[in-house]
């Protein structure tokens, strides 16, 4: 599984969130407990690796790489896991926070809005060491932020309809974006996931991300991990989830 294998993971997820929000039962303790040492776990590496970078030095943790090495500076492979990661991360946020507003309940919202906040420090400190690493060009800094602008952007659009009608505003990336998104998907009748429109979105989605230089790069075993664990969380019997899924995302929740 690559980077941008990720981002068709995010889209997978919000498209079919009512599935996951509007199920019988509870999300189990396991999962929730796995949820939250597999991203600390993934947190705790991150800031290690980005401190290392920032003070000059050399990094590596190829007993977690699947892939090939990008031949791009390390600050730059991890600022681009760290951003396309960031949207799987706040579209579960979002799913697991609709939960429990359905349900009436505040089961998962501290260790949701723990982990969240994480991600938040580590983007931040990711982008710093962009911006003192020497070793980046100008080719890297405009890759880095052309990933950036698109993940924000792709994540208001995939998951505005939730944070409309659960109250989630504060999630979205740019909230006056993320609104404006609403709007036009009202009016185009694209709220539901079987429609056309949504067919389209995900169609752009994939065209956006796929091929882009460096997001076919490597993933770690935690991430592969956490998907396994978002893909299983969803009731086992969705026929609407089982035809979007591809191939390799069968094979990525099973293995």
């Amino acid at each position: 599984m690559n980077l941008s294998s990720l981002t068709e993971v995010a889209a997978l997820l919000a498209a079919h969130a009512p599935l996951f929000i509007e199920q019988d039962g509870e999300v189990s303790a396991e999962a929730i407990g796995d949820y939250y040492i597999l991203s600390r776990n993934r947190f705790n590496r991150w800031m290690k690796d980005l401190t290392d970078l920032e003070r000059g030095l050399s990094i590596s943790d190829p007993l977690q790489m699947f892939g090939p090495l990008p031949p791009f500076p390390a600050t730059r492979v991890i600022t681009e896991q760290i951003l396309v990661n960031e949207m799987i991360a706040r579209i579960w946020t979002i799913l697991l926070l609709a939960r429990d507003r359905y349900n009436g309940t505040d089961r998962v919202q501290s260790v949701a809005q723990n982990v969240f906040l994480g991600h938040l420090s580590v983007r931040h400190k990711a982008l710093s060491v962009v911006l003192t690493d020497a070793k980046l060009t100008q080719q890297d800094l405009r890759a880095i932020d052309r990933l950036r602008r698109s993940t924000e952007r792709w994540t208001d659009l995939l998951c505005c309809p939730l944070m409309n009608e659960y109250n989630l505003w504060s999630y979205a990336f740019h909230e006056d974006v993320a609104r404006d998104f609403l709007r036009d998907r009202i009016e185009q009748d694209s709220l539901h996931y079987r429609s056309r429109s949504w067919v389209l979105i995900l169609a752009g989605m994939r065209h956006s991300f796929f091929g882009v230089e460096n997001v076919s790069g490597m993933t770690h075993d935690d991430d592969r991990r956490l998907v396994r664990l978002m893909l299983d969380s969803f009731p086992e019997d969705a026929p609407e989830m089982t035809f979007w899924m591809s191939r390799r995302f069968r094979e990525a929740k099973m293995s």
